[in-house]
């Protein structure tokens, strides 16, 4: 996009502000119902206050007529702005809102401008289904330095040839691959090693890892693939020294190397060799945040060592690195208006700068906790590496109130929204899932035989507490399918895959009773993911809110974690309703 000098961002924001006066439609209450107008703006107590008062209160005046469909009187408004840089969420606003009909010209000229903003894709997009000739290519970020070169045509195949239980087939494809080094073709059949022991393939699982792994295969996973195998084929003997081995893999990742350790422990004790039990156990638990450790640590006794001390109060010095660059300084001015969504886009196009940064990376955690931003601070916790403001900001507690109360665990409850959504009540997939919980809305109809849930009506599926209640009746109802009976495992995996998917996986992994090596053996990565990551969330939520963590006693025990009936429910919330709000 062109560069504007700054001279003459103020002309043509006055050009674009008089474009809107031509392209309004008459001043018209909207047919779509519009959310109620907020507060006068008076600013969050603690940020620092960028803009002038005046300007704060007639920008929040502009949004509320342009929520109410007059955009003359808006336009008028805007004339007389004496700090100009909010300029462009004002107009994308006024294009984006269901009903405008901006021209093509004021399209083009809000993205000579405005291309750094978060609506530009939006915006972009727009103009592209007005001019499709016209609209170019999307803003986009660099490339990612670090994108190793890798043949996914190669990987795809053998990945398939796994599923279809076709070992000779992926070593097939493995060998006639040109230009692999030793490390590639070894990663390459630890996949199909995996893949085959996902397959329920355990003996031919066994070989080909094995083989990898005796072949030096340095990521640690050809290691832990045989040993899964070998699990999977009731010989722990046959897999305690291939899980030692990758849990001793220098070069393999913290999360898989803690996953080893784990199992080593566990084999130990099959294979009586119970000395090296505990000694292993203690290795898993020094990732604490892990699923694997944590289990460790319940297993042996240890607490779970979590900060839930409140961070001292941020002062304003936190925020200058903030009010620094143009998209920090335009956040905390959307929140001085009342502007919390369009504050968090801005703030979530800072991430990448911020990683290069620790001043600015301080600087948004601290104003996303100020400013209750749940799910962008927890991500941004993540990557502070501050471990008591990590543990707080990592898993918020923000007020969850489902229509009608809590009917599921509410540790689970908040480790499922934190998953999915990150608690933003606005998300929406690729896919089309809506809210805190994801739901589907062809999954809100059959749950609540509500046509209205579709079309339009699918915006409701963002009201919080109805995508709450919707989700814990979700859980309930595949609670009590065939092959999930409450299995907690079962049920985690056919909220993220989908009851059918897990249907496919059952026959070849019904019979592995043992509820670590039933997550292993789930073939979609993000899904198992997704289980193991859930259950960690809902145990530290449960130390966080004060509750027991049943699902962690059972797996520290080697049992199957079930699913909290209504009973059960309401016996863990006997005399704390207090820690939830």
């Amino acid at each position: 996009m062109p560069v504007i000098p700054s001279l003459a961002r103020r002309a043509c924001g006055c050009l674009l502000a008089a474009a809107m006066l031509a392209t309004a439609p008459p001043a018209r209450r909207p047919a779509l119902a519009q959310p109620a107008p907020r507060p006068a703006a008076t600013g969050e107590a603690g940020l620092p206050q960028v803009l002038a008062a005046a300007d704060a209160a007639r920008l929040r005046r502009i949004l509320d007529l342009q929520a109410g469909g007059d955009i003359a009187g808006a336009a008028r408004e805007a004339e007389r702005l004496a700090d100009r840089r909010l300029l462009g969420h004002v107009l994308a606003d006024r294009y984006l809102r269901p009903g405008a009909s901006p021209g093509a010209a004021a399209l083009r000229a809000w993205l000579a401008l405005y291309a750094d903003h978060p609506e530009a894709r939006p915006v972009q997009a727009l103009l592209g289904s007005l001019r499709p000739g016209e609209a170019g290519p999307s803003p986009e970020g660099p490339a990612s330095p670090d994108a190793a070169p890798r043949d996914p045509e190669l990987e795809r195949l053998v990945r398939e040839r796994a599923r279809e239980g076709d070992a000779a087939g992926g070593l097939a494809r493995i060998a006639e691959a040109r230009g692999l080094t030793p490390a590639q073709a070894g990663r390459l059949r630890a996949e199909l090693g995996l893949g085959l022991f996902r397959a329920g393939r355990d003996a031919e699982a066994l070989r080909i890892a094995a083989e990898a792994a005796r072949a030096g295969e340095p990521s640690g996973l050809a290691a832990f693939a045989a040993g899964l195998a070998a699990w999977g084929l009731t010989q722990p003997e046959a897999a305690l020294p291939y899980f030692e081995c990758a849990a001793r893999q220098e070069g393999a990742p913290p999360a898989l190397r803690a996953a080893a350790a784990f199992w080593t422990a566990r084999a130990a004790v099959r294979a009586r060799r119970p000395a090296l039990y505990v000694p292993w156990m203690l290795q898993a638990a020094q990732a604490p945040r892990s699923f694997y450790g944590l289990v460790a640590r319940r297993a042996l006794g240890l607490g779970a060592g979590f900060a839930w001390e409140e961070a001292p109060a941020d002062t304003g010095p936190v925020f200058a690195p903030l009010a620094e660059t143009a998209g920090g300084w335009r956040a905390l001015a959307l929140l001085q208006i009342g502007e919390p969504a369009r504050a968090e886009a801005e703030l979530r196009q800072l991430r990448e700068q911020a990683g290069r940064n620790p001043a600015l990376l301080r600087a948004m955690l601290a104003l996303a906790r100020h400013a209750r931003l749940a799910g962008l601070a927890a991500q941004l916790a993540a990557e502070a590496g501050e471990a008591p403001a990590r543990d707080l900001a990592r898993y918020p507690v923000p007020r969850l109130q489902p229509e009608g109360g809590y009917r599921i665990d509410p540790a689970l409850l908040y480790a499922v929204a934190l998953q999915e959504s990150h608690f933003d009540a606005a998300a929406v997939s690729p896919a089309g899932a809506r809210g805190l919980m994801q739901l589907m809305p062809a999954t809100a109809r059959f749950l609540t035989q509500d046509p209205g849930l579709g079309g339009e009506g699918a915006r409701r599926l963002h009201d919080p507490a109805l995508s709450l209640e919707l989700g814990q009746r979700y859980l309930h109802h595949l609670a009590r399918q065939v092959g999930i009976e409450g299995n907690l495992v079962r049920l985690l995996a056919a909220y993220n895959a989908g009851p059918g998917n897990l249907l496919k996986w059952l026959p070849a992994h019904g019979r592995r009773e043992d509820p670590f090596l039933f997550i292993e053996a789930i073939p979609v990565e993000e899904t198992r993911l997704y289980v193991q990551r859930v259950l960690a969330a809902s145990w530290i939520y449960a130390s966080r809110l004060g509750l027991p963590a049943p699902s962690l006693e059972a797996l520290a025990a080697g049992r199957v974690p079930r699913f909290a009936g209504p009973e059960q429910v309401t016996a863990l919330l006997q005399g704390r309703e207090r820690s939830l709000h």
